[in-house]
C-alpha cells in the first residue's frame, strides 16, 4: 500500500477520539503527530492527562509491536533519570488491540502515556553542553538495555548502520558528486569495518535516538535532556550504533559536525564506557547512518513523493556527509579517541617509547651545537615578540627575529612546539567553527630560526616519501617529508619546512637518506609570504593520507588530537624557562581569590584569560581574537603602535614631576584646550578619573563655600572617598549605606521607561532640580553645584533629552554653584558629532573631568575649567600632584591626539557609530525583546525587556546574551540599574566590518531560545 493509499483512511483525529472512547473508556481530544511506522496521536483527557495513541500501518508485525512495549515495560524498572513513554492496557487489559479499518486492514492499537518536552530539534543553540547530555542519554538507555533480549529484536533492518550496504542500490538516485562521496564511504565501511564487526559487543538498541526522539526541559536557557520517545526502530545489533546513530545527527546544521560528534561521544563514553575497538569503526558507523538516510531518501522521493517524513534530514545529511568527507577517516578516529579520554593517536606510546631509548642519539636538523642558540618565544603573551606590528608583515617579523636574536647574542633561535601563537589571528586564517569565529593558533612543530642558506641535514635514515614545492600565492618553499621504519609496528615521518628549492639537490621520492645525510638549506624570506628565514621541523606518526605538505598548526579545540599525531622530540633540549609561564586559567583564578580582595569582581560565566591586546581586538592564552565592544579605556585602540612607542621612547628618557618645567606637559595642555570651548583653558592634570572627579568637586567647594551637590540617580564617577559619596550608582547600590547628607540625587533622565517621555521631558526632569534646591536653601545652606555625566554610562546609556542640561545648569548657576561634566567615558570625541557630549545638550559646563582614555589607558586625566575658577581655586592651598603631567603621561596624551587627528576617529565615531546604532534598530524590528536603542557614535547601548508594554526587564537574558557572545569571541557587558542594558563603547578604531560581524552575531543569538518572548 502506497503512502497516499494509507494517510486516505479514515484515521482522522475524530476517528482517533472514537478509538480511545471505545477500547480505553477514555474521553479525549485528539491532536495528529508526525510518524512513519505508526499514524500517531496526542490524546488529552478530560482530567488534564496525556497519551499517545499509535496506530499502526497495514501488515505490520505484530512481534514487533510486542518487543517495543516489553522494552518499554524493561526500562520502567531500571531506575533510569529519563522520561519515558509507558504502556497503558486497553480495558481488556491487553496492551495491543487489534481492529479493522473500513478498507478491510487489520490495525493494531495501543497507547501509552505521553512524554512532556520538547524535541531537542528544536532547541537552539545546540551547545557542546547539550551534545553532551545527548550523548549521556543514549550511553544511559545502552547500559540498561544491555541484558534485555526479544527474539523480534533480531532480524535485518534499512535503518540498521551495520546493514548499510543494503541502502547501497539506491545510489543511482543521487548526482554525480553524491555518487563519489557515497561511494568513498560505503567502500570505506566495507574495506575497514565490515570485517571488524564481528568482533564488536552487541545489543538490542534504541537505534533512533535522533534530535527528534530526545526531550529537553522547556528551559530557554540551559535546557536538560530529560527524556525518549519513540521504539519503533528498537533492534538487535551492535551496541555502538547506538551512538553511531545519534553521531549522525549531531553535526547537523553545525559549521564543525566532527567536533559535535566528539561532544556526544564523550557524553556516551562517560556513561556506557566505549571499547577501543568500537571506537576505531565508530566513524565509519555514523556515515553509514548517513548514507542510509540520504539513500532511502532518494528512494521515497520516488516511490512515496507526498510522505515528507522520509525525507525530513536528507539535505542536512548531504551536507554533514560532504563535510566528513574532507577529514581523513584516521584523524576522526584520533578525535573521538580524545573524546573519551584516550591517547588520541595510538601510535603515540609506541612512539614515546623508542624516543626515551633513542633520545641520546637525537641532533637538530641544522648543526647549532658549535654556536650559541636561545629558546625562542613567540607565543601570545611573549613580550619578547611585543607588539602585534612587529609581526603583521614579512619585513616587520623579520626584523623582530634578528633583534631577538641579536638581543641574546645568538647565532639560531629555536622553539614553537605547541606553542599558541598571535600570528596567525589575521583574517586571512579566520574560519568559522560551532562556537563562532576561530584560529588555528597552536604550532605543531619545531622552528628553527637562523640565516638563509644554512644547510638541513637528516635527522634518521629513512627515504623521500614525498617532496613539494609550493610557489603559489604564498609562497613558504619547497618542503621535504622523510619516511622512517624503526620497526616492524613503528613507522613515523619527519617534515622539513621552508627549503631553499635552488638547493633540493636532487632528491625525489623513494630515494633512500642517510642519517646526517645534508638534504636541503633554509630558503630566503618570501616576497609575498610572512616569514623570516627558518626551518620548520615537524615529527608526524600518520601521515593522514597526505603528501607533499602536513599541516603545521591546528586549531586550539584540536591541538591535544594533532600533537598526537605530532609529537615532540626537543623540548627537553630547548625549553624556556619554568616561569615563562606561571599560571594557567584555573590556578590565576585561584590566586585572584587568595590575594586579592573578594569585592574585585571578574567578567562572564567563564572568565577571560586575556594577554594581548591589539587595535580593537583582546587575545586571550589560547590566541583567539576577541572583538572588543566595551572597553573604552584603551581609546584609541589596545597597544596602538605610536602610543606603544611614544611610551617607550619617553620612558627610556626622563620621567618625573611637575617642579620641573618640561615642554611634555605645556605642549599637552594646549593642545587638549584647543578641543574646548574657549571659555573652558585651564587644565590640571592628574592621573585618574576618580582623581580628576575628587579635584573638581574640591574646587566647587572651594570657590562656592558651599558642601551640596546635585547628583544623578545611578551616576558614578569614581572609587575615592569623595566621588562615592556623590556616585549614586554605588552609595544606593548592594551594600551601599544611601546618599550622604550633602548629597542630593535628581531622578535619572529617562524617556524610554521614566516618569517623563515627551517633547518636553528635559524640562519637567530638570524641575526636579529646583526643587532639591529649594530644599537645601529651606535648611539655610546652598549648593556647591552639580556633577554628571553627559550620557549617563551607569545608568544604562542614558542619552538625557533636548534642554535638560540646560535647565539644570540653569538653576544651579542661578543658586550660586558651578556646574561639572564628567566626560571620563563619553569625551574625546567619541560620540562623534563633537569632541564632547555636553555640547550634544547645548552647553558649556564651569569644570570639565577627563579619565585614562585620554591616556589609551595609561594613567593621564585631566580637569579643564575656566581661567577664573583656575585662579580662585589657586587664592587656597597649593595644589601638587606628583605624577599628575609627567613627561611621560603627556607624551601619551599627545600621541593619542595626533593618532585621532591622523586616523580619522572621531568621524569614524560618527559615521561607523551611526552605521551601527541604524543596524541595532533593524535588529529592534526583528527581535521584540530589543525594547529600546539609543546613544551617540560609539557610545550607545540597546536595553532587553520581556514585554514591550510593561517594559518588564530581561536582566537574565541580557547577562546570557553577554555571555552567548563571549563563547563566540565578541566583549560585550551588562550595564543599567536594571542589569538588562547591553553597552557599546568600543575603541574608536572600532570599523564598519567590525559592526556587520556584531550585528550578525547579535541577530543569530537573539533568535535563539534564550530571547524568544
Amino acid at each position: 500500500m502506497s503512502y497516499s493509499e494509507f494517510y486516505s483512511l479514515d484515521l482522522s483525529p475524530s476517528r482517533a477520539v472514537a478509538l480511545v472512547a471505545a477500547h480505553f473508556n477514555l474521553t479525549a481530544v485528539a491532536e495528529k503527530l508526525p510518524g512513519d511506522a505508526d499514524f500517531n496521536f496526542k490524546m488529552t483527557a478530560a482530567d488534564g492527562k496525556k497519551y499517545t495513541l499509535k496506530v499502526s500501518r497495514p501488515a505490520v508485525s505484530r512481534s514487533e509491536i510486542e518487543l517495543q512495549i516489553a522494552l518499554m515495560l524493561h526500562l520502567q524498572n531500571q531506575n533510569l533519570a529519563l522520561a519515558l513513554p509507558q504502556p497503558v492496557p486497553a480495558a481488556n487489559e491487553k496492551y495491543i488491540t487489534e481492529i479493522t479499518d473500513a478498507e478491510g486492514c487489520i490495525r493494531l492499537l495501543r497507547l501509552q502515556k505521553y512524554v512532556e518536552g520538547r524535541v531537542l530539534g528544536e532547541v537552539k543553540p545546540r551547545t557542546p553542553d547539550l551534545l553532551r547530555q545527548w550523548g549521556r542519554t543514549c550511553g544511559s538507555l545502552s547500559r540498561a538495555l544491555r541484558d534485555f533480549t526479544h527474539s523480534a529484536a533480531h532480524r535485518s533492518y534499512k535503518w540498521n548502520p551495520s546493514e548499510t550496504l543494503l541502502s547501497r542500490p539506491h545510489a543511482v538516485y543521487f548526482d554525480e558528486q553524491q555518487r563519489k562521496i557515497a561511494a568513498y564511504f560505503w567502500d570505506l565501511f566495507e574495506r575497514e569495518t565490515l570485517p571488524r564487526l564481528s568482533d564488536l559487543r552487541r545489543s538490542v538498541n534504541h537505534n533512533d535516538l535522533h534530535e527528534y526522539n530526545v526531550l529537553v526541559s522547556s528551559a530557554r536557557i540551559n535546557p536538560q535532556t530529560v527524556g525518549v520517545i519513540d521504539f519503533g526502530d528498537a533492534l538487535y545489533t551492535h551496541t555502538v550504533n547506538e551512538a553511531a546513530i545519534a553521531g549522525a545527527y549531531a553535526g547537523m546544521d553545525l559549521p564543525d559536525p566532527l567536533a559535535a560528534i566528539a561532544e556526544l561521544v564523550g557524553g556516551y563514553h562517560a556513561e556506557f564506557p566505549l571499547e577501543e575497538k568500537e571506537v576505531a569503526v565508530l566513524f565509519s558507523l555514523i556515515t553509514a547512518r548517513l548514507l542510509i538516510t540520504v539513500a532511502n531518501a532518494a528512494y521515497s522521493r520516488r516511490a512515496e513523493p507526498e510522505n515528507a517524513y522520509l525525507q525530513s534530514s536528507e539535505v542536512q545529511a548531504w551536507a554533514v556527509l560532504e563535510k566528513l568527507y574532507a577529514v581523513p577517516p584516521a584523524f576522526a578516529h584520533y578525535t573521538l579517541r580524545r573524546a573519551c579520554g584516550w591517547e588520541p593517536c595510538p601510535q603515540y606510546a609506541l612512539f614515546a617509547k623508542w624516543r626515551e631509548k633513542h633520545r641520546a642519539d637525537f641532533a637538530e636538523p641544522v648543526r647549532l651545537k658549535a654556536r650559541r642558540v636561545m629558546p625562542f618565544d613567540l607565543s601570545t603573551g611573549s613580550l619578547a615578540l611585543g607588539n602585534n606590528e612587529n609581526f603583521l608583515n614579512i619585513k616587520a617579523f623579520e626584523k623582530t627575529v634578528n633583534r631577538m636574536l641579536e638581543d641574546a647574542g645568538a647565532y639560531a633561535g629555536i622553539g614553537g612546539y605547541g606553542e599558541v601563537r598571535p600570528v596567525y589571528t589575521t583574517d586571512a586564517y579566520r574560519e568559522i567553527g560551532n562556537s563562532g569565529v576561530r584560529w588555528r593558533t597552536v604550532h605543531l612543530g619545531t622552528d628553527i630560526w637562523t640565516e638563509a642558506g644554512t644547510p638541513v641535514y637528516a635527522l634518521w635514515a629513512g627515504k623521500v616519501h614525498s617532496l613539494q614545492d609550493n610557489d603559489a600565492e604564498r609562497d613558504y618553499g619547497p618542503t621535504i617529508i622523510l619516511e622512517h621504519q624503526v620497526s616492524d609496528k613503528l613507522t613515523f615521518y619527519t617534515l622539513y619546512g621552508h627549503l631553499n628549492r635552488a638547493a633540493l639537490d636532487g632528491l625525489k621520492p623513494g630515494d633512500p637518506i642517510r642519517k646526517g645525510q645534508k638534504i636541503a638549506e633554509i630558503g630566503p624570506a618570501p616576497e609575498n609570504g610572512n616569514w623570516p628565514p627558518h626551518l620548520h621541523f615537524q615529527v608526524m606518526l600518520d601521515m593522514l593520507g597526505k603528501s607533499g605538505d602536513f599541516p603545521g598548526v591546528a586549531f586550539l579545540e584540536e591541538s591535544a588530537t594533532w600533537l598526537s599525531v605530532c609529537p615532540d622530540i626537543f623540548r627537553e633540549k630547548h625549553s624556556l624557562p619554568d616561569d615563562r609561564i606561571r599560571f594557567e586559567h584555573r590556578s590565576i583564578l585561584a590566586a585572584r581569590h587568595q590575594y586579592l580582595g573578594k569585592n574585585l569582581s571578574i567578567s562572564y560565566q567563564n572568565p577571560l584569560h586575556i594577554v594581548r591586546g591589539y587595535k580593537q581586538y583582546l587575545y586571550d592564552s589560547g590566541a583567539r581574537r576577541y572583538l572588543d565592544t566595551c572597553n573604552n579605556v584603551p581609546h584609541v585602540g589596545h597597544q596602538h603602535p605610536q602610543v606603544v612607542r611614544t611610551l617607550c621612547e619617553q620612558g627610556a628618557v626622563l620621567n618625573t614631576n611637575t617642579r620641573y618645567l618640561h615642554e611634555n606637559v605645556v605642549l599637552y595642555a594646549e593642545e587638549l584646550a584647543a578641543l574646548f570651548p574657549p571659555e573652558l583653558c585651564a587644565v590640571f592634570l592628574v592621573n585618574s578619573g576618580s582623581e580628576a572627579n575628587e579635584l573638581a568637586l574640591r574646587m566647587a567647594r572651594y570657590c562656592t563655600e558651599q558642601k551640596d551637590m546635585l547628583v544623578t540617580e545611578v551616576g558614578y564617577h569614581g572609587n575615592t572617598g569623595g566621588t562615592m559619596a556623590v556616585s549614586s550608582y554605588k552609595f544606593a547600590g548592594k551594600g551601599g549605606a544611601g546618599a550622604p547628607a550633602h548629597t542630593h540625587v535628581l531622578p535619572l533622565p529617562d524617556i524610554y521607561r521614566g516618569a517623563y517621555r515627551g517633547a518636553d521631558a528635559g524640562s519637567k526632569y530638570a524641575a526636579f532640580a529646583e526643587a532639591a534646591i529649594g530644599k537645601i536653601q529651606g535648611t539655610g545652606r546652598n549648593i556647591a553645584g552639580c556633577i554628571s555625566e553627559s550620557i549617563l554610562s551607569c545608568g544604562g546609556q542614558i542619552v538625557p533629552p533636548a534642554g535638560y542640561l540646560a535647565e539644570v545648569y540653569r538653576r544651579v548657576r542661578a543658586a550660586g554653584g558651578l556646574c561639572i561634566a564628567d566626560e571620563v567615558q563619553t569625551g574625546l570625541g567619541r560620540v562623534g558629532s563633537h569632541w564632547w557630549s555636553f555640547e550634544l545638550q547645548g552647553v558649556v559646563p564651569d569644570i570639565v573631568t577627563l579619565g585614562k582614555p585620554i591616556g589609551n589607558g595609561h594613567p593621564l586625566a585631566a580637569v579643564v575649567t575656566t581661567r577664573a575658577i583656575a585662579d580662585k581655586f589657586a587664592e587656597g592651598p597649593e595644589y601638587f600632584n606628583t605624577f599628575g603631567g609627567n613627561p611621560v603621561s603627556c607624551a601619551v596624551g599627545r600621541a593619542v591626539l595626533q593618532v585621532l587627528r591622523e586616523e580619522g576617529l572621531r568621524e569614524n565615531a560618527l559615521q561607523t557609530g551611526n552605521y551601527l546604532l541604524s543596524g541595532l534598530r533593524n535588529l529592534q524590528q526583528r527581535h521584540p525583546i530589543v525594547g529600546d536603542v539609543r546613544g551617540h557614535g560609539f557610545f550607545s547601548g540597546f536595553e532587553l525587556v520581556r514585554n514591550p508594554d510593561t517594559l518588564e526587564p530581561a536582566a537574565v537574558e541580557a547577562a546570557h546574551l553577554a555571555n552567548r557572545l563571549r563563547a563566540r569571541a565578541i566583549l560585550l557587558s551588562t550595564d543599567g540599574p536594571l542589569h538588562n542594558v547591553l553597552k557599546i563603547k568600543p575603541p574608536m578604531c572600532f570599523s564598519r566590518t567590525d559592526a556587520d560581524f556584531l550585528l550578525s552575531e547579535l541577530d543569530m543569538v537573539l533568535g535563539e531560545d534564550a530571547f524568544k518572548m
